[in-house]
């Protein structure tokens, strides 16, 4: 974990012959937006998660980074219409994207087509991916500035901190017209309203997914480990790594692979193939959380604003409700989500702020367990497992009896090491510190094509 926001990540674009947009724009264009740290995420982890982080605080950024660098000078024609595909990489803070007199049409969201809208502004959320259609303005000579602002988020403002947090927030790009012109444009918003992204509605009118035949539930806070670290409970149970990954056990324990308990304490939830589940996910926090869901976009059926309470029932249900795989679910508040199981596997629910992945905050779904009995991991996964003598078959623990609960993980680990050659001390905080522990020797040795101790 932790590697992305080293930079251990990109864009993936997939170019759908049958897209219905594909004659509505001139020339694509890749927009990422993130926050920066100048120490590396092991370091940072390994200073956040201690005892005296009584208030929860995840590590704050030093910057902001448009297209990974600094200029956010992005070539332009015009009367041309460009797809600009933004995507938040950030470790923490959701974005505020706008082109100022330039009006941006939406067109898809988290690769699901919705009906062409008007939006002035964008606030993407982290792992968020919003494809726009902006159309430059005719003159040669005019440039156009426009603004990324990193959202600080109600959680990470003076209320709770001390001394109070400050980002390096505002970032100006431009669309360049004319080169030899004005590149110092200014962008300056009054106050962002951004687009409701649960007003969108789907490219193919799907209705919503029913009836409901089976129902999640999930209430997150904030909460301490038997160690007094500050973790990220799930229905009063934080997420803990397990000896056996949790596909692997599902694909051993044969009839029995329907039993939650028999994975540990990981938030298992399962679901038949063909059933309709509706998850609820209650947010106790003073923040808003952006939920990702891997396998699936879900449905959006109900995301009351900010203190909203617990969820107690379905309200109202839209008729073609919109679909993505990443939601905000707002401060002292709740979301309804809706899936149809047709993807058998085993699929992670969790914050996609990395601090709180690390924190604890995911959930484990489970999905049409029946259906991955007959199903064959590559050996060269079980390779990679056997080189980090990681089990690959049994219960959490690797045990045969899937109720046999001796050797499961309860206890959170308190060193992180991720990605590092070296252990981290908590109380490091350069880079340099860093770079000298990574020419240190390394920890693992190559040996006949496998990395081992």
């Amino acid at each position: 974990m932790g590697q992305y926001p080293d930079g251990f990540r990109g864009p993936l674009v997939i170019h759908n012959p049958e897209d219905p947009f594909l004659d509505d724009y001139d020339a694509d264009v890749i927009l990422t937006v993130s926050d920066w740290y100048h120490s590396q995420a092991p370091t940072l982890v390994s200073q956040f998660l201690q005892p005296n982080n009584t208030k929860f605080q995840p590590p704050r950024p030093n910057g902001v980074l448009v297209n990974e660098g600094s200029d956010g000078f992005i070539p332009t024609e015009p009367d041309k219409t460009y797809r600009f595909r933004v995507i938040n990489f950030s470790a923490l803070t959701a974005a505020f994207v706008a082109f100022n007199a330039l009006q941006m049409q939406i067109i898809m969201i988290d690769a699901t087509y919705v009906q062409k809208t008007a939006a002035n502004q964008l606030r993407v959320l982290p792992a968020q991916r919003y494809d726009v259609l902006v159309t430059v303005g005719s003159s040669d000579k005019q440039n156009y500035p426009y603004l990324v602002a990193l959202d600080t988020n109600p959680d990470y403002t003076a209320l709770n901190a001390t001394p109070a947090i400050a980002f390096h927030t505002n970032f100006t790009g431009q669309l360049v017209n004319d080169p030899n012109g004005n590149l110092n444009g200014k962008s300056a918003v009054e106050q962002f309203y951004p687009q409701d992204d649960t007003l969108l509605l789907p490219f193919d009118n799907q209705s919503a997914f029913g009836p409901v035949t089976k129902q999640w539930i999930l209430s997150f806070d904030y909460c301490n480990d038997a160690n007094g670290y500050p973790r990220a409970c799930v229905n009063g149970k934080t997420f803990i790594n397990q000896k056996v990954p949790t596909l692997y056990s599902v694909l051993s324990l044969g009839d029995n692979n329907t039993e939650v308990s028999a994975y540990g304490q990981v938030g298992a939830f399962t679901i038949g193939y063909g059933e309709v589940l509706e998850i609820i996910i209650n947010n106790h926090d003073d923040a808003i959380h952006p939920f990702h869901l891997h396998g699936h976009q879900f449905q959006i059926i109900e995301r009351p604003k900010s203190n909203g309470g617990n969820y107690t029932r379905t309200k109202v249900v839209p008729d073609t409700p919109i679909r993505r795989d990443t939601v905000a679910v707002f401060s002292k508040s709740y979301a309804v989500l809706r899936i149809q199981a047709n993807n058998p596997g085993v699929f992670l629910l969790h914050c996609h702020i990395e601090w709180h992945v690390e924190m604890g905050l995911t959930a484990t779904l489970i999905e049409a367990p029946e259906r991955l009995v007959n199903y064959t991991i590559p050996q060269d996964f079980i390779d990679v497992c056997e080189a980090q003598n990681i089990a690959t078959k049994g219960n959490a623990a690797g045990n045969d009896l899937w109720y046999d609960t001796e050797g499961f993980v309860t206890i959170n680990p308190t060193s992180y090491i991720g990605a590092l050659y070296v252990e981290p001390t908590s109380t490091s905080s350069s880079s340099s510190s860093e770079e000298t522990a990574l020419r240190k020797k390394p920890r693992l040795k190559r040996r006949s094509g496998n990395w081992l101790e």
